[in-house]
């Protein structure tokens, strides 16, 4: 990894921690806008720097969760790895993969909720992806457009 990727993943890794701590009264439960999200469709502009920094980012924020007692127990640990074929999509595929990662979330996380809660699972991942949409389409997409136009 030479210098210029290993900022790129290092920028977006605390890029992700510091809007996740900001904003972690919204980034978990079955109501959530996780904003740090909005980072994914960015993966489709950088590859794969983007996407090792968001997965570490995602990965640190989850532990941070779990110590702290608000994240989804110990299986959302596994979240940042359970998402990755749907970072690779995006970065294969570009922005027109950002959907199938808004859904990855919206079903894990639903499942999650289901078994930690028995929330009914439909209605929770319909919420979850919600909030997913506004912020990896609503949000994200519109900037990672405009990051790509810039370069």
């Amino acid at each position: 990894m030479n210098a210029k990727s290993l900022s790129l993943a290092a920028i977006s890794a605390s890029c992700y921690v510091v809007l996740g701590f900001v904003l972690q009264s919204v980034a978990f439960g079955p109501v959530q806008v996780r904003v740090a999200d909005a980072l994914y469709p960015l993966i489709a502009v950088f590859g794969w720097s983007w996407l090792v920094g968001t997965f570490l980012g995602h990965l640190i924020f989850n532990g941070y969760g779990f110590a702290a007692g608000i994240a989804l127990g110990s299986l959302d640990l596994l979240s940042p790895f359970v998402f990755l074929p749907a970072k690779w999509l995006i970065k294969r595929f570009g922005l027109k993969a950002v959907p199938i990662h808004v859904l990855f979330v919206a079903v894990w996380v639903g499942y999650l909720l289901n078994s930690l809660f028995g929330l009914p699972f439909l209605p929770t991942a319909l919420l979850v992806g919600v909030g997913e949409f506004v912020a990896e389409i609503v949000l994200g997409v519109p900037v990672a457009i405009a990051v790509r136009k810039r370069l």
